[in-house]
């Protein structure tokens, strides 16, 4: 019987091994010092999240080269992820900066899976829930021209609608919306499709009962955005991760209170 061939087994398990130790790497160092920071726990969870994702995914056996790149774009966008997580909690000051670079990069990996020429827009809901306001978007999104807002018109009920979804009433679309063909889906009148595009899928983003927005994703052909992407493993922890960055809270850096010197206090004249 022929040895197997240690360079195929490698190759099997090495993005596996890259996504969790990533994750537990960046991770475990800053736990101790951030476990009662607001920050912590969400840390924790996202790093589980990553690495609970990626294992499940690269153990799969992809059928098509789609779901091999589809694969191959959850992968790459995790690790940096990790890293740059791991940079809020180092550096608070940079909490901003850092958290608006990873849900970025959160909305371009979500396109990149749903289609490489796909629009990918985040809409945060407000507080009154009565509209979803723009947040970010990937550069077709850009190029296409994504409205701002979207209030409590009839095509902004519907999406307001899906962000709002917990599963609790009946016909909540807790999972998505997906829309094969805009033009001869039943809802057409309500759907906004930006660009001349046919295809879309609506993400709720949320943190257990609580909505945060809604991810918009489109593309210019029937079916480009596949049936079934509304339950994708890699598309869902993209979501979920938007969720928590969302629900994020800059870490309280605490003041060092300076001792007394002793003597008398030096008076400048």
């Amino acid at each position: 019987m022929p040895e197997p061939d240690p360079s195929a087994r490698s190759k099997k398990v090495k993005p596996w091994g890259v996504a969790v130790l990533s994750a537990i790497s960046v991770g475990l160092p800053t736990i101790p010092a951030f476990a009662e920071n607001t920050v912590g726990p969400f840390y924790v969870a996202t790093c589980a999240a990553c690495a609970g994702a990626a294992s499940f995914l690269t153990l799969r056996t992809s059928k098509s080269k789609s779901e091999i790149e589809r694969s191959a774009v959850f992968e790459a966008a995790m690790g940096p992820l990790s890293k740059r997580i791991g940079k809020i909690l180092e550096k608070p000051q940079e909490f901003e900066q850092e958290r608006d670079g990873a849900l970025t990069r959160l909305v371009e990996a979500a396109g990149e899976i749903a289609h490489p020429r796909a629009l990918s827009a985040l809409y945060w809901l407000s507080e009154d829930g009565t509209s979803l306001e723009l947040g970010i978007v990937n550069q077709p999104a850009k190029d296409a021209g994504m409205p701002d807002s979207f209030g409590n018109t009839n095509k902004g009920r519907f999406l307001l609608t899906i962000a709002q979804s917990t599963g609790e009433a009946a016909g909540d679309t807790v999972s998505g919306r997906y829309v094969q063909d805009y033009a001869k889906d039943p809802d057409h009148r309500r759907i906004y499709m930006t660009d001349d595009c046919k295809t879309a899928l609506f993400k709720p983003v949320r943190t257990g009962s609580t909505s945060h927005g809604l991810l918009v994703l489109q593309a210019q052909k029937s079916g480009h955005i596949p049936h079934g992407l509304e339950d994708d493993e890699r598309l869902n922890s993209i979501v979920n991760l938007i969720g928590f960055m969302r629900q994020l809270q800059a870490p309280v850096t605490p003041r060092r209170n300076v001792p007394d010197q002793p003597g008398d206090p030096v008076v400048q004249t």
